[in-house]
């Protein structure tokens, strides 16, 4: 007995698709290898955009010279950035987090260099963590 028609029997039904059929994949060999590596490249300059913009938004916020009881809130009036009570890392150490990535750092070296998590800097890099700008001052 096929495995088609063992699912058949179990399900009573008579049609024969599979139940687990694989994913759709993506047909990547209709693309030359010209335009792979433009897709690639245009996804690794995307990528060193918003690297560069998370990396401007923490410098701004920490070149102004703020004093240090100085707390920053969202508009949601939560703390944000170092004033956050869950906050570990200064923002310089994130800026050299950043620069370090820019220059082509793999996450493991800037993770051993800096003794930080991988998973925190990647979620720090992907803007899931510290990416909340600061618009009240308390």
């Amino acid at each position: 007995m096929k495995k088609n028609e063992i699912q058949a029997d179990l399900f009573g039904h008579t049609d024969t698709t599979l139940c687990f059929q694989s994913k759709p994949k993506t047909d990547l060999s209709r693309l030359s290898d010209l335009e792979k590596e433009k897709q690639r490249y245009n996804e690794i300059c995307a990528y060193r955009e918003r690297l560069t913009e998370l990396r401007a938004n923490i410098r701004s916020f920490s070149e102004l010279g703020l004093d240090p009881s100085t707390v920053l809130l969202s508009d949601a009036s939560v703390r944000v950035g170092v004033s956050s009570p869950k906050a570990k890392y200064s923002d310089q150490d994130l800026i050299h987090c950043f620069d370090l990535r820019l220059a082509g750092l793999s996450l493991r070296e800037i993770s051993q260099k800096m003794d930080i998590p991988i998973r925190t800097l990647r979620d720090i890099f992907s803007g899931k963590r510290r990416a909340v700008i600061p618009t009240k001052f308390k």
